[in-house]
C-alpha cells in the first residue's frame, strides 16, 4: 500500500538535515549531470567521507566530460590513487569517450542507453536517472534497503530478496517535481538516521509508522547467497628463477593483470591430490591484484592444498620482486575461488 504522507515527511526532513556535498552544488544542468556521473562511480564500494576530497581534486583537474575523454591515463590513475578498484576509473573514461562520440557530449537520459555504458549497471543507471535527470525512480542502494527493511519489518529470506525489495519500495511513492531530491533524501535517511547499528529513531520522519520501532527490534537480516565454488589449475613455468606470466584477458577476476597460465576445471575429482608442483625452499607464491585501498598488493588466490603459499613473501613478477603486504582471501562475485599450482616445469620458452 502506498502512503503519500511518507514522501512529504522525508522531503521536509531532507530540506532541514541534508549534508553539503560537492556534487550537490547548485550548478548548471550539464555540470550536475557530469558531477553525478563522477560521484556515482566514486561512490561504488566507497564511503562518502572518503570520496569527497577525491571528487574535489578530480573536478578541479577534469571539469568536463570532454576533457575526461582525452585525459592522460597515467595522470588519471594518479588522481584516483587511494580510492582503489581502478577498473572504475578506466570505465569512467571509456564512458566519457562514448558519450562524446555517440551522444554529442551529453550524458544520455534514456535508462537503456545509460546501462549500455561501461561500468554502469542497474543501480548506477537508476541513481543517475533520478539524481541527474529528475526521473521518478528510487535507486535501491544499501541505505534505502536498510530503511525499507526496518520500516516494513522484513525478516524472512523471501522478503529480503532483491525482487521483493524492488516491489516493496513502491510504498515510498515518488515525487514528480522533486525526484532528484527524493532519491537523495532516502539515501540520506539511511546514512544519517537509519544506520546499521543504533539507529537514531527519535529524529526519524518515519518513526510513527515504522514496524521495527514498534517491535523494538532493529536487527537486519542478510540475504543468504549460495556460494558457487569454481576450480582452476595453474601451469607454472620457471627459467633462471623467473616465472612465465601472461596477461589475463580470459577471466573476470584479476582482469588485465599478469597471471600464471591457468584453466578452469569443472567439478574435478581428487582436486587436492592432483598436484605435481614442488615449492622450493624459501619460495612463496600468490596471485596478486589491486586491493580495496589501492595502496597495497592483495593476494586473491585460494590454494586448498598449499595454505602456506598465501603468506607475505616474494613472487617474481615480470622479473621484478614484488612484496605481498597482506593476505585477503575473498569471494569474487559470490564465487569461492579455489586454485592449485599444477604442471610445474623447470623451463619455458619466451614467445
Amino acid at each position: 500500500m502506498k502512503d503519500p504522507i511518507i514522501t512529504n515527511n522525508i522531503l521536509n526532513w531532507y530540506d532541514l538535515n541534508k549534508r553539503s556535498l560537492p556534487w550537490r552544488k547548485n550548478v548548471s544542468q550539464t555540470k550536475k549531470q557530469y558531477y553525478t556521473l563522477v560521484s556515482e562511480f566514486m561512490l561504488q564500494q566507497t564511503q562518502v567521507a572518503t570520496v569527497i576530497p577525491y571528487f574535489n581534486r578530480f573536478i578541479k583537474n577534469i571539469p568536463t566530460i570532454e576533457k575526461l575523454s582525452k585525459y592522460d591515463d597515467r595522470k588519471l590513475i594518479k588522481l584516483w590513487e587511494g580510492l582503489g578498484y581502478y577498473s572504475r576509473v578506466r570505465n569512467l573514461k571509456k564512458t566519457a569517450q562514448i558519450v562524446v562520440k555517440n551522444f554529442n557530449k551529453k550524458i544520455p537520459r534514456n535508462f537503456i542507453d545509460l546501462k549500455s555504458l561501461p561500468g554502469i549497471g542497474d543501480y548506477t543507471a537508476s541513481a543517475i536517472s533520478a539524481i541527474a535527470f529528475n526521473e521518478p525512480i528510487i535507486p535501491l542502494d544499501g541505505n534505502i534497503e536498510r530503511v525499507l527493511k526496518r520500516y516494513l519489518f522484513l525478516k524472512k529470506q523471501d522478503q529480503i530478496k532483491k525482487e521483493n525489495l524492488h516491489e516493496k519500495k513502491k510504498i515510498f511513492e515518488t515525487s514528480i517535481s522533486r525526484s532528484s531530491d527524493y532519491a537523495q533524501a532516502l539515501m540520506e535517511l539511511g546514512a544519517l538516521i537509519c544506520k546499521p547499528v543504533s539507529p537514531n529513531c527519535k529524529n526519524c520522519p518515519l518513526v510513527k509508522k515504522c514496524k521495527s520501532f514498534k517491535n523494538k527490534n532493529f536487527d537486519l537480516v542478510k540475504f543468504k547467497k549460495k556460494d558457487k565454488e569454481t576450480f582452476y589449475k595453474l601451469n607454472v613455468y620457471k627459467k633462471n628463477n623467473h616465472y612465465l606470466l601472461i596477461k589475463n584477458n580470459k577471466f573476470n577476476f584479476l582482469k588485465n593483470f599478469n597471471i600464471f597460465p591457468m584453466e578452469e576445471v569443472n567439478n574435478p575429482k581428487n582436486f587436492d591430490k592432483d598436484l605435481n608442483f614442488k615449492i622450493e625452499k624459501g619460495e612463496r607464491f600468490a596471485l596478486v591484484g589491486e586491493s580495496g585501498s589501492g595502496k597495497s598488493v592483495t593476494a586473491m588466490s585460494v590454494l586448498r592444498l598449499l595454505p602456506e603459499a598465501i603468506v607475505e613473501g616474494k613472487i617474481y613478477w615480470n622479473n621484478l620482486d614484488l612484496l605481498s603486504k597482506e593476505t585477503d582471501i575473498r569471494a569474487v562475485r559470490g564465487k569461492k575461488i579455489s586454485m592449485i599450482f599444477h604442471n610445474f616445469q623447470k623451463n619455458y620458452e619466451k614467445n
